[in-house]
């Protein structure tokens, strides 16, 4: 599987170095998926030509995780693409019809569940219950052979997260801050290495600001950054 991070900037991140979150995951047989869909990410997708996406699901309601679909949506109607399927934790439907009631013609295929999931192609994607400040999730992308976890945002240690980890490929996790960002819901860097492995752990929701001490203070860690792409 390719996984392209179209956006890895937190919600407090200052400017457009880092856009909000979004994940491109693209199996061996060519089927792809986007997890969120945050701030400028839109234009970030269109700027890697990266449109062949079959589906979005979304970790959370929270502005800098969906505040890029409605847009993309409109870029939809422009292109003349068919409608996407969005799934997403109950609450975005309701996003949506305020938008479509104040005079946007944007539509797409709402699917809502406490813990969404589907099977897109050769890609069966599921979610546990993350550990936020609001109702969130954590997605497991997995095509048979290889499986990778995108927490969205949480605060760890959160157990169904660990559990999913254990025999997890890559793990793509959130490092808001250095510490003191636990009351937000967010995991801090000093959290986040003491525990997790270097090898399968790839940092994103990075505040740009504050990128270079996040850098000194995750070590030998890897930093997501917009546009980086991995195989696995």
């Amino acid at each position: 599987m390719r996984v392209v991070f179209v956006g890895t900037g937190a919600g407090a991140s200052f400017g457009s170095k880092r856009v909000r979150s979004s994940i491109y995951i693209k199996s061996d047989e060519g089927v792809s998926v986007l997890l969120d869909l945050g701030t400028g990410a839109n234009f970030k997708l269109e700027d890697l030509n990266l449109l062949d996406f079959s589906a979005i699901f979304i970790t959370h309601l929270h502005i800098d995780h969906v505040s890029g679909i409605f847009e993309h949506l409109v870029q939809r109607k422009v292109l003349r693409m068919s409608d996407i399927p969005i799934y997403s934790p109950p609450g975005f439907s309701k996003l949506l019809s305020s938008y479509k009631e104040t005079g946007n013609n944007i539509s797409a295929i709402v699917y809502e569940n406490k813990l969404p999931s589907a099977k897109i192609g050769d890609l069966e994607i599921y979610s546990v219950e993350a550990c936020h400040s609001i109702y969130a999730v954590s997605y497991i992308v997995t095509d048979g052979k290889k499986k990778i976890i995108y927490t969205g945002d949480t605060l760890e240690p959160c157990e169904p997260i660990l559990k999913e980890s254990k025999d997890a490929d890559l793990i793509i996790h959130e490092g808001t801050c250095i510490e003191g960002c636990e009351q937000y819901g967010h995991t801090s860097i000093s959290k986040l290495i003491n525990i997790f492995s270097n090898r399968k752990l790839i940092i994103t929701h990075i505040p740009s600001q504050i990128e270079d001490e996040i850098k000194r203070a995750a070590k030998v860690f890897n930093l997501a950054f917009d546009g980086m792409s991995v195989d696995i």
